[in-house]
């Protein structure tokens, strides 16, 4: 979907100076989950992670959250999370909810916490969510993950295709699908049929409480 001006309506002034200056990647949703304003640490973010301009602010404001996330399952588990934080049903303050998920790239491990703020204004009237990912702990990926290496083919199971988790960026073994492997390369550059979801792990680590979302298969 290719985005489109918006106006910023004068209610969300202040929280866009604000997102504007912290220092975590941010943006800022309606209540429709429309992305009104992107700030200068997530494109940094978007840049150092592989993430291209496909994830930076001239392609995001404008268009959809949910648009922008790869395989049903995390789509899911991200519409649920929103439509917590519009209800303000979560236990951070003021309704918020926090997500703790892995955001990986080709050489770096690490552990984010997305929060999802509800933005409130006169008359204690939920105008919009503020999605902010503050990173809980870096380390060098071999240090989390084993890696492995090989030819792209090797990961494509009987259908052709890769399935990765979106979480921790790990590849199914078509061979042994129980397993999952951290492939720096397939990191880096996914293919373009990538089959994103969720590895076992990472729903017992990060989502199996409540959150509503499975494997897919």
């Amino acid at each position: 979907m290719a985005a489109r001006p918006l106006q910023r309506p004068i209610q969300f002034a202040e929280e866009v100076r604000l997102l504007a200056h912290a220092r975590d990647p941010a943006l800022l949703l309606d209540r429709e989950a429309t992305i009104l304003f992107v700030n200068e640490a997530w494109d940094r973010f978007a840049r150092d992670n592989g993430g291209g301009e496909r994830v930076a602010s001239s392609s995001l404001v404008g268009t959809r959250w949910f648009d922008h996330i790869s395989g049903e399952a995390p789509r899911r588990l991200h519409r649920l999370l929103f439509e917590r934080a519009v209800r303000r049903l979560g236990p951070a303050a003021g309704g918020g909810v926090v997500q703790l998920n892995e955001a990986n790239g080709p050489d770096t491990a690490r552990l984010v916490a997305t929060h999802l703020e509800p933005v409130v204004g006169p008359g204690d009237v939920l105008t919009g969510v503020a999605v902010i990912h503050r990173v809980v702990r870096e380390l060098p990926l071999a240090e989390v993950y084993p890696l492995a290496a090989g030819e792209e083919a090797r990961w494509r199971g009987k259908d052709g295709g890769v399935e990765q988790c979106s979480c921790c960026r790990r590849v199914r073994r078509p061979e042994d699908p129980a397993e999952w492997d951290l492939v720096p390369g397939l990191v880096a550059e996914p293919p373009a049929d990538v089959r994103f979801g969720y590895c076992a792990l990472c729903l017992e680590l990060h989502y199996a409480a409540g959150a509503g979302v499975e494997h897919e298969e």
